[in-house]
């Protein structure tokens, strides 16, 4: 059962994705795909971890992706959801500023 803390066992989080057997996972965490976090001493997992283990699973299935492949696919997309963080960032951060820079700042991207 899910703990209080929202961390799955290693059993929930088989059952929660219906195309991820043992042998799967123990592959996603070995290529370090999956970083399963420690709890006490028994590994767990995030939710987080199932949505990358949902999109590790329809890589492989519907692509056939080998483990460098996927390590390079996932690389990119951490780094896009990372770019992604920081333009909301400066977004917020530009909303705060007086009306003559944000006019400025979005003249200069063309906007």
């Amino acid at each position: 059962m899910t703990d209080r803390t929202g961390f799955l066992s290693e059993e929930e989080a088989l059952n929660a994705v219906g195309r991820l057997d043992r042998a799967r996972l123990v592959r996603f965490v070995r290529a370090e795909l999956i970083r399963p976090a420690d709890a006490g001493g028994r590994v767990v997992y995030r939710q987080v971890d199932i949505a990358r283990i949902e999109l590790l699973c329809d890589l492989c299935d519907d692509f056939e992706l080998e483990d460098e492949a996927l390590a390079l696919v996932m690389q990119l997309v951490d780094q896009l959801h990372g770019t992604r963080s920081d333009l909301v960032t400066l977004m917020q951060a530009l909303g705060g500023e007086p009306e003559e820079v944000r006019a400025r700042v979005m003249g200069r991207l063309g906007r």
